[in-house]
This record gives structure tokens, sequence and C-alpha cells, in this order.
């Protein structure tokens, strides 16, 4: 309904895990890690515990596409509520075994024939249980038993409980002493900081394809936090029904007062009556504590200003499209000669009809692997799923410990940040979806593409910038561990790595400390400002990405070599 009048793609905080909107924070990340640590370790039993909401099952899906590899063999069990023998019949069934017996004995028989020959060839058997906290301790008992599936010299089976906090109190229970004992590996998933709840609303804003028809003022982040307490299921639920609200109102700007009425339509507290929440005047003062920051700032925007449109906003393409709310474009600004768009659309016309008939799947293959084995990642071979953008190239350079980070602009705006990316084009597959090309590399005012369109392996930057839809993608490696959203007064050692890069690149001449002060912060606005990105104080994946190109000592792919 709203998408449309703010100018998405589609709808920003939906509840369905879609994998393109995946947000990692620092919490989701070390989640990662410690599973990752057990999986690798073959400790055998490893616990994941986290509230309602707080993205359990976003962890396992990254884990899970992170393990879809020839090293490893994996099944997630989401049904918890069976009998021992049912539970063995559906591990069975998810690794592709034999399932039809009744019996717990043969079907352990066949699942212990399985694991031997994996660990034969060298792979990690992996069992995920999601909602654990649902099974029986009778089926518990049974899950141990299938821990003692071993050799000699390690567990044949690495076994994943994930659930509530009630599983923590499920498994503490005297019955379960044995299997609680073996659990070599906890953690505790904890919602999201201020921050990262910030950097998680303007991540999905992003991935819906905003193009500044909305944002969220400082006060309206704040209410959602405390709100929400940082938990990403609630802050869906929020902010869907304030961009609802927002748009019956035909407001662009979504406010505390936005926020407190979808907080009491979500309440179903009617207009006028009193909402007595504990600690609401606490609330207030916190708020109020901060409107120092908003005399020196007024709001932080999640997307560009619709007064002030950042460099990245405009596409020699598409700049006909307007911003919601904008004026009409003149004929001038538009470039609306007939005789130039015949010109390129003649020009442009081969180069279409050849992709048309290219492959889909390879296209896409060749472009990933021209970009990823530029960071030294290995090749993708195959992939067995359908080909997605950005969905199947995320999946797959998470397994590459790479990112994916979508970028909106012209082609003057990404070749500034001196990576190479993936550029969008408008020639579509029969499913919808764009064919993408690799840029690897720039030649004076020409581009280096893979795979190569016909005889093609070059392209003008005009005749690339008439074919883009005006998105692209890097991809890219964050070797630091640079946070993208940091606030002022945190202190990490990560940030070091920053201070440093902006050092090199020549912005930044104070110690290097690992604060995040007014100085570092004032010398990333600087350095975005020239890179041509939307300057914001809190950091941002693109600005990380175009900083590593100042890395030395790293293989450090750049479009063009200095």
């Amino acid at each position: 309904m709203y998408t449309r009048y703010f100018g998405f793609d589609e709808k920003p905080f939906t509840l369905t895990p879609n994998p393109k909107f995946i947000f990692l924070s620092k919490h989701h990340k070390e989640a990662f890690a410690h599973l990752l640590y057990g999986i690798n370790n073959h400790y055998g039993f490893i616990e994941l515990i986290g509230e309602v909401g707080t993205g359990k099952t976003t962890v396992l899906r990254t884990l899970l596409a992170q393990l879809q590899d020839e090293n490893h063999r994996s099944a997630l069990i989401f049904n918890p509520c069976l009998s021992g023998v049912e539970l063995l019949r559906s591990i069975n069934h998810e690794f592709g075994l034999d399932h039809a017996s009744g019996y717990a004995n043969e079907l352990i028989e066949i699942l212990n024939r399985f694991l031997l020959a994996e660990n034969a060839e060298g792979r990690t058997v992996v069992l995920v249980i999601d909602e654990a906290q649902n099974l029986q301790p009778e089926v518990l008992e049974q899950i141990r038993l299938i821990s003692n599936l071993e050799t000699e010299n390690d567990k044949l089976i690495q076994i994943i409980l994930a659930g509530q906090p009630e599983l923590k109190t499920l498994l503490d229970r005297p019955e379960l002493r044995q299997l609680n004992q073996r659990i070599a590996v906890r953690y505790r998933l904890r919602p999201m900081s201020m921050s990262e709840t910030r950097a998680y609303i303007r991540h999905r804003m992003e991935v819906a394809g905003s193009s500044g028809g909305v944002s969220f003022s400082y006060f309206g982040i704040r209410w959602i936090y405390l709100y929400t307490r940082g938990v990403p299921r609630m802050i869906n639920i929020l902010c869907d029904r304030a961009l609802l609200i927002a748009y019956g109102d035909e407001r662009r700007t979504i406010g505390a007062g936005i926020v407190t009425r979808a907080i009491r339509e979500i309440l179903n507290i009617p207009r006028g009556q009193a909402v007595s929440w504990a600690g609401l005047a606490v609330v207030l003062l916190v708020l109020l504590g901060t409107a120092a920051f908003i005399v020196s700032g007024g709001r932080i925007p999640l997307v560009p200003s619709l007064s002030k449109p950042a460099p990245a906003a405009t596409n020699a393409v598409n700049s006909t499209r307007q911003t919601p709310g904008s004026p009409p474009a003149s004929p001038a600004a538009t470039g609306n000669q007939p005789q130039q768009a015949e010109q390129m659309a003649a020009a442009t016309a081969p180069i279409r009809r050849e992709l048309e008939t290219m492959d889909y799947q390879q296209v896409s293959i060749q472009a990933f692997n021209a970009l990823a084995q530029g960071w030294g990642a290995r090749p993708v071979r195959k992939f067995g799923g359908e080909m997605t953008i950005p969905e199947a190239i995320t999946a797959l350079a998470a397994r590459r410990n790479l990112q994916v980070t979508p970028y909106s602009g012209s082609i003057e705006n990404i070749v500034a940040l001196g990576l190479p990316f993936l550029a969008e084009t408008t020639v579509r597959n029969p499913q919808g979806q764009p064919y993408c090309l690799a840029v690897t590399a720039q030649q004076g005012a020409s581009m280096d593409i893979v795979p190569t369109v016909g005889p093609r392996s070059q392209l003008d930057r005009t005749t690339l910038s008439a074919l883009s839809s005006g998105r692209f993608y890097l991809i890219w490696q964050n070797h630091n561990q640079i946070p993208v959203t940091l606030d002022i007064g945190e202190r990490r050692f990560e940030i070091r790595a920053l201070q440093r890069l902006l050092k090199q690149a020549g912005y930044y001449n104070d110690a290097i400390d690992g604060a995040y002060n007014t100085i570092t912060a004032t010398a990333v606005t600087a350095f975005q400002r020239a890179q041509g990105i939307r300057a914001d104080r809190t950091v941002g994946a693109v600005t990380v990405a175009a900083l590593t190109r100042f890395e030395t000592g790293r293989g450090v792919p750049k479009l063009k070599e200095n």
C-alpha cells in the first residue's frame, strides 16, 4: 500500500525471513562465530538460546548457508514436537536416508553407517534442532544417545540445540544432567543496541530500494528502540505500522508522535485513553536529555534528504525518475533529446540482444567469480538452486567470508569508490531477474567486463551507463572487521583500523587510539563527501568498503591501479 508512495520496491519490514534482508548485529556475529567454533572443533553439542524475536532463525539460516559446501552435510529439524522414533525418522529423512522403519535401533544403525561414510570422506555432519525447548525429556535422551555415535578420535555428528530461555530450564533438570554436561559451547543471543537498531532500520529500507521518500527522526528511532528493546521482530512490526500511519497522514518524516500512535494501535489503546506504561516519565526524561543533539543537527535521516539529494541519488540513464514529492524535472535536466536517445538505443541494442541469448545462471556465476577471486576467495563451481540477485550472491559471498553491499547511483558514483563491482542491467531473463556484469578494471573511458558479451570484453562508460539500472553491488571483504555502525564515544580495537585507513587516505592525522571521537567522525564525513557517499557519522558499509582500497599488505583488488 505505502511502498509506491515512499518509493520502495517492496515492503522493508515484513516478518517473513527473506535472506536478502539479513542484518547481523554484533551479537548475531558472535553467536555465528560460537556455532562455527563448536562445529569446526567437533565438540558434539552446542547450545544457542535467545528470546522470541531476537534473531535465532537468522543466525541458523546464515550458518546453514555457510555449511552448504563439499565439506559439510547439514540437516534442520524445526518441528521438535515428536517422539523419539519420530525424531530419528525425521533426521534420517533430512539426510536422505531410509526412514521407513519404526524401530529406533534400526534407524540409528542406518544413521551410524551414514556418519561413518561421511567421516571417511572428511565431511562434518551437522544436525540443527530449532525450538528445542519443546522437546520432551525422553526425546532429549534419545538425542544424547545419537551423540554416542563416534570413533576413537572424533564425534561423528555435531548437534546444535537452539531455543528460547525455557531450553536452559529444561536442560537443568536432574534427569538430563548427562546431556547438559556434554554441551561444550553455549551462547545466549541478546537484543540489538540503539546504534544497531538505527543501522538495522536503515539497512532494511535501503535493501527495499529506498529512494529518499521517507526518513525516521532521531526521536522516532529512539522511541522505537525504547519500546522494542532492540528485538528485530518487534522493530519490524512497529516500523511497518509507523510507515502505514505516515502514508495515511501524507507525512514523509516519522517522528516520536507517529511512533507513539503506532504503539497505541499495536497495543489496541484507543485515542484519548491514558497510557499507563511503567517508566514512561523516565523514558521522556531520557529523550529530553538528547535535545541538545536536535539543536545541533535536527534528525538523523536514514535515506538521502529530499531537499538536498546526495551525489549517489542520480542516474545517467534513469534521470527522469523523480523522488517522491520532488518537482518535475525540466527537459534540459532529463537530457530528453530524441536524436541522442536514438543513438544510444542503437548502440546498446546488439548488447541487449546478445545478453538475452546467454545462460542467466552462467552469466551470474562468472560475474560473481570474477569479483570473488579478486579477494582470494574460491570460485563457484556450480549452484544447485535458483540463481537470484542479490539473494544468491549474498549466500555465496557469506560462505567465502565476503560481503555484498548494494549501492544505488550513477556509473560515475560507483566508479569513484575505486573497487570492482557488479552492475545490474535493465536486461532481464524470462523470470524477470536482471542480468549483472562484473566490472573488474578501468582503462581510461573503457571498463573491463565479465563475462564477455559477444566479442566485447570492454564497454565504454557511456554505454555501460545506458545499460545500467542504477543499482550496483560491491562484493568485498572487511579484513579488519571494522564496525559499519558506530556512535560517538565508542572505543573498540577495530576502530584503530578505521583510523589507520583514514590516515592512509589523507583524512585523519590524530592518534590511532581506537576511540570513535568527534575528530574521527569528522574524518569519516570528509572522506564520504570526497567519494560522493552520503555523509553519515555512523560510517556505513559503503564507506568501509571504499576505505579498503587504502589497505597495504593485503590483496585488495582495485578498479584502477595507481
